[in-house]
């Protein structure tokens, strides 16, 4: 009895470590084309952002970046510790559903202030722009991956089938 308990946990194990190996070798044909894809994009965004502004507005570009920072860094914290309170609020053993609803407000007024920022930011950039820029910038912002030094992610990667 022990010697058949004994075959079957060595076959499993067997089954199971060889399904493994299998996959990791795939994963390994695979990686150098993903590593290819992944390294060529970027450096083909960047390109774009560096030949679709002059140097002057990408000077202005990163002022405006660094002060809409500046303006929003202390939002995001607010709009995180308000996040925290909500999981806080909304886990308690007897849920305060006045206190939950205020906190909701507080939030969506805390994100409509960010979005304010990013909109001026967007508009001032634009104003810089002239009417060729002005189309290709609104494309960009359009585009689903939107920007033009974004990182793929990998949820990019399912999107592509790969």
């Amino acid at each position: 009895m022990k010697i058949k308990i004994l075959s079957l946990v060595f076959i499993t194990i067997f089954a199971i470590s060889s399904t493994t190996m299998a996959q990791q070798r795939d994963r390994q044909e695979r990686a150098p084309q993903q590593r290819e894809m992944m390294a060529e994009r970027p450096e083909r965004d960047r390109g774009n952002f560096e030949k679709f502004f002059t140097e002057e507005q990408q000077e202005k570009i990163k002022e405006l970046r660094l002060e809409s920072t500046k303006q929003t860094q202390p939002l995001r914290n607010e709009l995180n510790e308000l996040r925290a309170k909500q999981r806080t609020l909304t886990t308690a053993e007897k849920a305060d559903l006045n206190a939950i609803n205020k906190n909701i407000d507080q939030m969506a007024d805390v994100q409509a202030k960010i979005q304010k920022i990013r909109a001026k930011q967007q508009q001032e950039i634009r104003s810089m722009l002239n009417d060729e820029q002005r189309i290709k910038f609104d494309e960009m912002r359009s585009r689903p991956d939107r920007g033009f030094d974004r990182e793929p992610t990998n949820r990019d990667r399912f999107k592509r089938g790969a």
